[in-house]
């Protein structure tokens, strides 16, 4: 993400400085501080019949490979609704969140720094057909899975199978 230049409430050149115990930028004409916050996003982790709901990626980062659906955090939306409506918008699918699996801190070449929640949702019935940014849609069977492509995806899901397990 670029990082401001000018004051976006006054227009005045902004300076770096130690402000809060941290190097930030401010505005010395009006005192504005740009925190720079972590992006809140969502994954799901959906099942139905021992099979894991996977997309395949169209947009990077990572255009092609089979993963969970994800996406970011709207304003005003909770994260289990986010969670409900990427699992709705990129497979077309339904279901009811169980646990949160866990939150995970993200460094995103693309995006920078991310908050994800990782969510486990049992699926209804149905079969998934991409849509919004993924270019495919699929349900495999759980022990096909080897790598979903992202290092917190990855751990979530070794996490949940072992639970399982237990």
């Amino acid at each position: 993400m670029a990082k401001y230049k000018y004051c976006p409430l006054c227009a005045h050149p902004l300076q770096v400085g130690w402000v809060e115990s941290r190097q930030r930028s401010y505005c010395p004409q009006c005192d504005f501080i740009h925190y720079e916050n972590p992006l809140p996003t969502v994954v799901v982790l959906g099942l139905l019949d021992d099979q894991i709901l996977l997309i395949k990626r169209g947009l990077e980062p990572r255009k092609g490979l089979w993963t969970l659906p994800s996406g970011f955090i709207e304003k005003g939306e909770s994260p289990e609704n986010a969670c409900l409506r990427e699992l709705l918008e990129e497979s077309g699918m339904t279901g009811q969140i169980q646990q949160l699996i866990g939150v995970y801190h993200v460094d995103s070449s693309l995006y920078g720094d991310l908050i994800s929640l990782i969510y486990y949702v049992h699926l209804d019935p149905g079969h998934p057909i991409a849509g919004d940014d993924a270019a495919d849609a699929a349900l495999v069977p759980v022990s096909q899975v080897t790598d979903l492509g992202f290092v917190s995806f990855n751990h979530a899901f070794q996490q949940f199978i072992a639970n399982r397990e237990e």
